[in-house]
């Protein structure tokens, strides 16, 4: 079954892209993912789908529904998001890699880890409509090991273990939400 990726899951890989290229990165990062991801929940998501698109109204039931999905999985741990996402980008700066010239022309292509995280996020979506949303991607980017990032969880109090049992309970619960009912086609 081929995946299809969601407009939501689009957005957050622009935002993981342009978190990238703010840091100067040579490539997008799982840290990236997750800035992107943490990012997504404090967006005016209305201002950024255009008025003019003819599927407007969709794309933009889907991104607040996604993204109020984060929400949902970051207030359930205790995870201020934006206070989070600041201290990650300080130490994703720290890692800076290359200085691009021309940043229209280059796009950023993501790391062989950055494409295992995705490769997760499918997996998981395969067990339903296989369409990957964010809460998919999420919970693939928090499952691999990152010392660095679970410490700054932890300055926050947030255990990661509790945060990945939290998004993986939302993305289970989320499939069984839409499955319909057995015997039923």
């Amino acid at each position: 079954m081929k995946v299809r990726h969601s407009d939501s899951l689009i957005l957050i890989w622009q935002l993981a892209e342009f978190e990238a290229r703010h840091a100067n990165a040579s490539m997008i990062e799982p840290a990236h993912l997750l800035l992107g991801l943490c990012k997504s929940v404090d967006l005016d998501l209305t201002a950024l789908v255009s008025n003019t698109l003819p599927e407007r109204d969709e794309i933009l039931e889907e991104l607040l529904r996604e993204v109020r999905r984060l929400r949902a999985i970051f207030r359930a741990v205790g995870v201020d998001a934006c206070k989070f996402r600041r201290a990650l980008r300080r130490k994703c700066a720290g890692q800076r890699t290359l200085e691009l010239q021309d940043e229209e022309a280059q796009r950023l292509h993501r790391s062989k880890s950055a494409k295992q995280v995705f490769a997760d996020a499918e997996h998981l979506a395969e067990m339903d409509k296989a369409i990957v949303f964010p809460a998919h991607l999420l919970y693939a980017v928090i499952s691999v090991d990152d010392s660095e990032r679970d410490d700054l969880l932890k300055r926050q109090g947030v255990e990661i273990t509790i945060l990945r049992n939290e998004a993986k309970r939302e993305v289970l619960t989320f499939l069984q939400r839409e499955s319909p009912p057995p015997g039923h086609n």
